[in-house]
C-alpha cells in the first residue's frame, strides 16, 4: 500500500511540474510571464516539491521496512541512498546553465537509449505524455521555436496565440460590440470583426505536424551537445518549411487553413476585395489598387505576399523610365518594398494560372497580424522508433508539434487572382 502511495505522490508531483512548464512555455521570453502566471507557476512548483518530499519519505519508509525484515542482509537501495548526493527533482532555477546542461544530458540519454533507460528522477525532468512520447524540455525546444520565424516567413508576421486546448474560439479573438454613449444591442450598437461567423468555422483547430528524423547508430554515440544541436537544426528546418506552406495555402484537412485557400472564389475573403487579372501578365496598376480594397486600419499595416513565379514577374516590372518598381532590400532581415509597402516572397502560395480562367490568388495584400492567427501549443514531443530502420543501421525519431491557423478577419485581406 505504501508503494502505491509513493507512486501516486510521484505522479501528482509530475503533473504539477508539467502544468508549471505549460505556463512557462506560453512565452518565448521567460521574463514575459505575467504576475499571475508567475504566482501560479511558483505555487505549482512549491506543491511539486512538497509532493516530492512526501514521496521520498514513503520511499525511505519502504526501504526501512525492507531492512527491518532482513536485518542480516545488505540493502542495495539503502546503500545507494547513502552514497547519493542530496538534490531535488525540481531545479529552483530552471534557467541556470547547470539545469540546462542536465536537461541536455537527460534528453540525449532518452534519444540514445530510449525512455526505458531513464530513472525516476530523469523521467521527472523528461516527462512522458499519455501516448508514451517524451516531451522535449522547454530549454531545448525553445531554440526550435526561435528557428521557425527565422526560417519561415508567415509565423513572424501573423498573430501567434499560445494555447493549451485543441480548439481556439475565433470570436474570442475578434468579435466585439461597440457604440458611442451606451451600448444598446440591436439599436445603435455595431458589431465589429465578427470573424468567420457568416463564411466559415468559428474555431481554429490545432493540428499535428510531424517530422521524422533518422540518425545513424554511430551518430547517436556523439556528445550530448552535438546530438541535441543536430536534432534542433533538422527539426527546426523541417517544421519551418511545413508551417509556411500550410499557413500560405493549407486546405484545413489535417493541417491549418491557409490564407490563399480562404481567398479563393467562394471562400472567406469576399470577391469585392479582389482584383482579377485581365491578361496572363501582372499589371502594376492592379497591384497598386490592392491596398485600397480594404479599410485604412488594415492597409496602413499591410504587406504584399506573392508566390515564387509572381514574385519574379513583379520584380521585372518597370515604370515609363525603365526603373524597376520592386525595390529589393538592402539590409539583412528587412523585406523588399513595393509601392511603399513591405513585400514578402512565400513559396507556398499558389502559382499563377496560365491561360483563361484566372482563379488562383498568387498575390495577396493585407494586415497579417490582424487577419491571420496561429494557435500554438508550443510543445514538441518525440517518439523513438527502435526497430523500423534497424536493418540499415538507423534509429528513427518522430517529432510532433501541435499548431493550427486560420484567417480570423477576412476584411484585412485583398487578393489578386492570376
Amino acid at each position: 500500500m505504501s508503494q502505491e502511495r509513493q507512486k501516486q505522490l510521484t505522479d501528482l508531483a509530475l503533473q504539477c511540474i508539467k502544468k508549471a512548464r505549460d505556463i512557462n512555455d506560453r512565452h518565448e521570453d521567460p521574463t514575459a510571464l505575467t504576475a499571475e502566471e508567475r504566482r501560479q507557476r511558483k505555487a505549482l512548483l512549491d506543491e511539486a516539491t512538497r509532493l516530492q518530499q512526501l514521496a521520498e519519505d514513503e520511499r525511505h519508509e519502504n526501504e526501512l521496512d525492507a531492512w527491518a525484515s532482513a536485518p542480516e542482509g545488505t540493502q542495495p537501495a539503502l546503500a545507494a541512498q547513502a552514497n547519493k548526493s542530496a538534490g531535488q527533482v525540481i531545479d529552483p532555477d530552471m534557467y541556470s546553465e547547470a539545469s540546462k546542461r542536465l536537461n541536455t544530458q537527460r534528453f540525449a540519454k532518452a534519444l540514445r537509449s530510449g525512455p526505458g533507460s531513464l530513472n525516476a528522477e530523469e523521467k521527472a525532468a523528461i516527462i512522458e505524455d499519455t501516448t508514451g512520447q517524451i516531451i522535449v524540455p522547454h530549454d531545448l525546444a525553445g531554440p526550435i521555436f526561435l528557428t521557425l520565424p527565422r526560417l519561415g516567413v508567415l509565423r513572424n508576421l501573423c498573430l501567434v496565440r499560445p494555447t493549451t486546448s485543441n480548439l481556439v474560439d475565433v470570436r474570442a479573438l475578434t468579435q466585439a460590440t461597440a457604440a458611442w454613449g451606451k451600448i444598446e444591442l440591436g439599436t445603435n450598437a455595431t458589431a465589429y470583426d465578427a470573424g468567420l461567423a457568416a463564411t466559415g468555422p468559428n474555431t481554429i483547430t490545432v493540428q499535428n505536424l510531424n517530422a521524422l528524423v533518422q540518425i545513424g547508430v554511430d551518430e547517436l554515440a556523439d556528445t550530448d551537445a552535438n546530438l541535441v544541436a543536430l536534432v534542433q537544426e533538422i527539426v527546426g528546418q523541417q517544421f519551418a518549411q511545413m508551417e509556411d506552406d500550410a499557413f500560405a495555402n493549407g486546405n484545413g484537412t489535417s493541417r491549418p487553413f491557409g490564407i490563399a485557400i480562404r481567398a479563393t472564389v467562394g471562400g472567406a475573403i469576399p470577391a469585392a476585395q479582389g482584383v482579377t487579372a485581365a491578361a496572363s501578365a501582372v499589371n502594376p496598376d492592379q497591384l497598386k489598387q490592392m491596398p485600397y480594397l480594404i479599410t485604412s486600419r488594415f492597409a496602413n499595416n499591410g504587406s504584399y505576399l506573392a508566390s515564387d513565379d509572381a514574385t519574379q514577374a513583379i520584380a521585372l516590372l518597370k515604370d515609363s523610365t525603365s526603373n524597376y518598381l520592386w525595390q529589393p532590400s538592402n539590409q539583412a532581415g528587412q523585406p523588399a518594398m513595393l509601392f511603399g509597402y513591405p513585400f514578402y516572397r512565400v513559396s507556398g502560395m499558389p502559382s499563377m494560372t496560365t491561360g483563361a480562367g484566372f482563379s488562383d490568388p498568387a498575390v495577396l495584400f493585407g494586415d497579417l497580424r490582424s487577419g491571420y492567427a496561429i494557435a500554438d501549443r508550443q510543445q514538441i514531443t518525440v517518439q523513438r522508433l527502435d526497430e523500423r530502420y534497424a536493418d540499415v543501421g538507423l534509429v528513427g525519431f518522430l517529432f510532433r508539434q501541435r499548431v493550427g491557423g486560420d484567417v480570423i478577419r477576412p476584411a484585412a485581406f485583398s487578393k489578386y487572382l492570376l
